[in-house]
């Protein structure tokens, strides 16, 4: 266990987390988006890991290049709607840029539920995702942590995870 946590520090910290503002690697996004399920537990899980990606992203294409990955003994399956009343009952919402605004509505549908929304907008951990990600001055990706949002939905991170953090509420 602690050698892939390990080499998730590594991986985290390396080159490899370089997304540019210019050309968007969508690919290290997805990357992310699955190592965070990895090092994250919810208190119902069984069967498959459903990501919903509410909205349009490249994103989306990237994961649906890891569907049918073993994620911690869970199946990784990978939809994408365009509404958040057809979201489902995923462990993970992936929250399109171009749908940030659909946040609150994500929000309620989800409510009382262990679903984990990430964005990819920077700053939405502070209305209330779980995550968001965040593109550094030196271009590197890292990501924001609403943990008392985590907590409430009873979604447990991995201290190791949260350490990674750039920031965390």
């Amino acid at each position: 266990m602690k050698t892939r946590i390990y080499s998730l520090l590594l991986f985290l910290v390396c080159g490899v987390t370089t997304a540019h503002a210019q050309t968007t690697n969508y690919q290290v996004y997805a990357l992310f988006v699955i190592n965070i399920a990895k090092y994250s537990a919810w208190p119902t899980q069984s069967g498959d890991l459903h990501v919903t990606v509410l909205g349009k992203s490249k994103t989306y294409d990237e994961l649906m290049k890891h569907e049918g990955k073993n994620v911690n003994g869970h199946i990784l399956k990978v939809t994408q709607v365009d509404n958040a009343a057809d979201i489902g009952q995923p462990e993970i919402i992936y929250l399109a840029d171009g749908k940030s605004s659909a946040l609150d509505d994500v929000l309620r549908a989800t409510q009382g539920k262990a679903v984990m929304i990430i964005s990819e907008r920077e700053g939405l951990f502070k209305k209330g995702a779980g995550f968001s990600f965040v593109v550094m001055d030196n271009s590197t990706l890292r990501f924001d942590i609403n943990n008392t949002e985590l907590e409430k939905r009873q979604i447990k991170v991995s201290k190791n995870l949260t350490a990674l953090a750039n920031t965390m509420m």
